[in-house]
């Protein structure tokens, strides 16, 4: 599997998936390409089900396993993969895609389409205290017949797939804040607009603006001016010769006046008793 993203939830995205869990009373859980359980994720619960036959009949290995397998299985199918373990309960696994690249998996699960524990589950149980309680744990799992099943992984897909479209999920090493910046980085010394920002990203202008005000908590105009103040500050650093014009005019200003106005505005002092820190060192 693809290791080289790993997705991350925002807190009202995690909500969502919150509130549709206790709906349809089921376990939803996101996980990373290779399979671990995201600590940023959901904070689900195993059943008691599942609980008693990890721990007293097949182990939880072979639960993980089970996991892993359909996860390649949903890779190799690009698409969901509906699924009874060995366990006899249901689950599926959706594969999620940011940008074409594999960045983790959401899996629903827990549930029962039977009305019965499955034979060979209930030859496997050490002793009859262990299957009366399975048995008791097995029909507190909800219930849903083929129709019901088929709506509930309908939502669930759909969901699934809206947080992907409307880009309401990151990955770590963000690709769109990392083409930003290194756009940025590369035209500090002219004035940039988003729509250059946005077409360099292969983005439109609302989702970049999204993408500062939901990621950075900021907007387009102040993280791009907070760039240009950080070089000035690495020009007065590195080469507190310059004069304050000459900085200016390599980070994009015509104006020194109006630079020096706005590095005050924002940093508290002068940019000229900034440089002075530096000078003579």
């Amino acid at each position: 599997m693809n290791n080289t993203l790993e997705l991350i939830l925002r807190a009202d995205i995690q909500k969502i998936f919150d509130n549709f869990a206790a709906t349809v009373n089921k376990n939803v859980v996101f996980f990373s390409p290779d399979g671990k359980i995201l600590t940023s994720g959901l904070n689900c619960r195993n059943s008691e089900f599942c609980r008693i036959v990890q721990t007293k009949i097949f182990g939880d290995v072979r639960c993980s396993l089970t996991d892993i397998a359909k996860m390649d299985e949903s890779v190799r199918k690009k698409g969901m993969v509906c699924y009874r373990c060995h366990a006899g309960i249901q689950e599926a696994v959706t594969p999620i895609y940011v940008e074409n690249q594999l960045a983790g998996f959401a899996m629903i699960g827990q549930f029962r389409t039977s009305r019965k524990i499955s034979s060979t589950v209930k030859k496997a149980c050490p002793t009859p205290g262990v299957y009366e309680k399975l048995d008791a744990a097995f029909n507190k799992l909800p219930y849903y017949p083929p129709g019901k099943l088929r709506d509930v992984l309908g939502m669930f897909s759909m969901l699934v797939d809206y947080i992907v479209t409307k880009e309401l999920v990151t990955v770590h090493g963000d690709r769109i804040g990392s083409r930003i910046d290194a756009f940025i980085d590369a035209n500090l010394h002219r004035a940039i607009t988003l729509a250059e920002v946005a077409k360099h990203a292969g983005k439109s202008c609302s989702t970049i603006s999204h993408f500062f005000r939901q990621k950075l908590n900021t907007s387009f105009k102040r993280h791009l001016l907070e760039k240009k103040l950080e070089k000035a500050e690495e020009y007065f650093h590195l080469q507190p010769e310059m004069s304050i014009e000459e900085v200016a005019e390599k980070i994009g200003f015509q104006d020194q006046f109006y630079f020096s106005r706005l590095y005050r505005k924002y940093r508290g002092i002068p940019p000229s008793e900034y440089r002075r820190t530096f000078r003579g060192k």
